[in-house]
């Protein structure tokens, strides 16, 4: 999400609580984009139907200037995991492994029964 988009919705929840349909001007709109951004109709509309796909918003009309929109939910960055567990538990089960694979544990097993089966119905036939 780009800084117009999360200006843009940090406006809509400045004017109404979640949920709550709130009438915006274009203006204002115009007002809550980031110094130096391009401010025009194109890129509002680019914003809110971003907002509106990615269910930030709810834009219930836009007629002229005005728009009545509802925030759904706040915007959240993304926060890396900490894969520091996974890591460890992968390390271990590979060291594990280094001593005992069971798959090719299985195959072996199962070549040589293959082969045993095979061997006993060519001697009784």
């Amino acid at each position: 999400m780009d800084r117009n988009c999360i200006a843009v919705l940090e406006k809509i929840h400045s004017l109404s609580p979640a949920g709550r349909y709130v009438i915006i001007a274009e203006d204002e709109f115009y007002e809550a984009f980031p110094e130096g951004c391009e401010t025009s109709d194109r890129e509002l509309d680019r914003v809110l139907t971003a907002l509106r796909n990615d269910g930030y918003i709810d834009l219930k009309y836009s007629r002229g200037d005005m728009y009545c929109v509802a925030p759904l939910k706040d915007y959240a960055e993304e926060q890396p995991e900490d894969d520091g567990d996974v890591e460890e538990s992968y390390a271990e089960e590979t060291e594990r492994r280094k001593f005992f694979d069971p798959v090719f544990f299985s195959a072996f097993v199962g070549g040589a029964l293959g082969s045993l089966i095979i061997s006993v119905i060519f001697a009784f036939v």
